[in-house]
C-alpha cells in the first residue's frame, strides 16, 4: 500500500464527499459527457462493491454514477498529481484494464470507466511524451485520453469556481497555492479565504464540516513552516467557534517526532518519514516477489527520494523482474 502524502490526505478528506464531487464534475466534464450522466446517483464504489477499490493506490477514488434513460453505469476514477509523472498515461490505462477485468472476473459486462486527473504541479500539465516509434508504431500503442483539471497558472478568482462547495474551493486552493507561499503570504491567505472556512462551518448539509476544517488545518501543518501558534490563532479568527485542531494536531506530531528521532523540524520530519516509510514497504514488496535483494540494490531504494519511489512502487504489480522495476 502506497504511503499518503499531505496532498493525498487533502485530496481524499474531500473528494471521498460525493456532494463535493458532483459540483466539481459540473465544472471540468466535456459538455457531452456531463449530460449523460445522473450526478444524482453518484456513489464511492466502495459503498457498493469492495472489489472496485484499487487495490496498491490508496490515493485514488472510484465513484459509480448511472447514465439517464439507461440501467447502464459508468465507473469514474478520480486521480490526483502534485508533480509532473511520466508514468501517468500508463498508470491510469493500468488502472482502468484492473477496473474492467474486475468486473469481467465477477461475470459482469465491463463497464464505462471516465479517468479525471487533477494536477496541481509545477508549472502547466504535460501529456505523456511519445514513444520513440511512435511515428511508426504510435497508432499500434496501447493509448487512452482522461480528463485533465489543470490548477497550475489559475488565480484565485479561477479557483473559486462558481458552483463548488466551500470545502472543495477551500481544497483546491490549498493544493494550488499553499506550498509555495512564504509565512507572511500562508496567514495573509487564510485570511482572504477565511469566507470560505466560515462557509464550511456554517453549512448544515455538510455532515464532515468538521472534519474538512480539521483536514485543511492537518494540511497547514505539513506543508507550510508557520508556527502552530500563528496558525491556531489565523484560523481561529475567521471561526464563530475557534477550532483546536491546530494545537491537537502539532502536539501529536511533536510527540510522534520525539519518538522517532526526528529533530529536523515538524515538516521537515515528517516528509522524511513518509520516504522512510514507503522505501520500507517498497522493499517488502520486492523481496516477497523476487526474494532476497542485492545490497546495492537494498541502498539505492534506502536513498532514494519520493519521485523515484512513486515510480518503482507502480511497476512493482506488474513487472516480471527486478530489472523492469528499476529499468531507466
Amino acid at each position: 500500500m502506497a504511503i499518503l502524502t499531505p496532498h493525498d490526505r487533502l485530496f481524499h478528506s474531500t473528494f471521498r464527499n460525493p456532494r463535493h464531487v458532483a459540483g466539481w464534475l459540473r465544472y471540468v466534464l466535456p459538455a457531452a459527457i456531463l449530460a449523460a450522466i445522473d450526478l444524482a446517483s453518484l456513489q464511492l464504489a466502495s459503498d457498493r462493491a469492495v472489489a472496485l477499490q484499487l487495490r496498491a493506490h490508496v490515493a485514488d477514488l472510484v465513484y459509480i454514477a448511472r447514465l439517464h434513460g439507461s440501467d447502464d453505469e459508468v465507473l469514474i476514477l478520480l486521480e490526483h498529481k502534485a508533480h509532473h509523472d511520466p508514468n501517468l498515461h500508463n498508470q491510469v490505462l493500468r488502472y482502468t484494464v484492473h477496473l474492467r477485468r474486475l468486473a469481467r472476473r465477477r461475470g459482469q459486462p465491463e463497464p464505462l470507466v471516465l479517468p479525471i486527473v487533477l494536477y496541481h504541479g509545477e508549472g502547466a500539465f504535460r501529456p505523456a511524451e511519445p514513444g520513440r516509434h511512435d511515428a511508426t508504431f504510435g497508432r499500434l500503442q496501447p493509448h487512452m485520453e482522461f480528463v485533465v483539471d489543470d490548477l497550475s497558472g489559475r488565480s484565485e478568482s479561477e479557483l473559486r469556481r462558481h458552483g463548488l462547495t466551500a470545502t472543495t474551493q477551500l481544497t483546491l486552493l490549498a493544493l494550488a497555492r499553499l506550498r509555495h507561499l512564504t509565512n507572511q503570504e500562508v496567514l495573509a491567505a487564510i485570511d482572504r479565504w477565511g469566507d470560505l472556512l466560515l462557509a464550511i462551518e456554517r453549512d448544515e448539509d455538510d455532515a464532515d464540516a468538521h472534519d474538512a476544517v480539521d483536514a485543511f488545518c492537518w494540511y497547514l501543518l505539513h506543508v507550510t513552516d508557520v508556527s502552530a501558534e500563528d496558525l491556531h490563532v489565523a484560523i481561529s479568527k475567521n471561526l464563530t467557534q475557534p477550532t483546536g485542531a491546530i494545537m491537537t494536531t502539532a502536539q501529536r506530531l511533536r510527540l510522534e517526532g520525539h519518538d522517532q528521532g526526528l529533530q529536523q523540524g515538524l515538516t521537515q520530519g515528517l516528509t522524511q518519514g513518509l520516504t522512510q516509510g514507503q522505501a520500507i514497504t517498497l522493499l517488502r514488496q520486492l523481496q516477497k516477489r523476487f526474494g532476497p535483494l542485492p545490497a546495492e540494490l537494498t541502498a539505492r531504494v534506502t536513498a532514494a527520494g519520493k519521485a523515484d519511489l512513486d515510480v518503482w512502487t507502480d511497476r512493482v504489480l506488474d513487472a516480471s523482474t527486478l530489472a523492469d522495476v528499476f529499468a531507466a
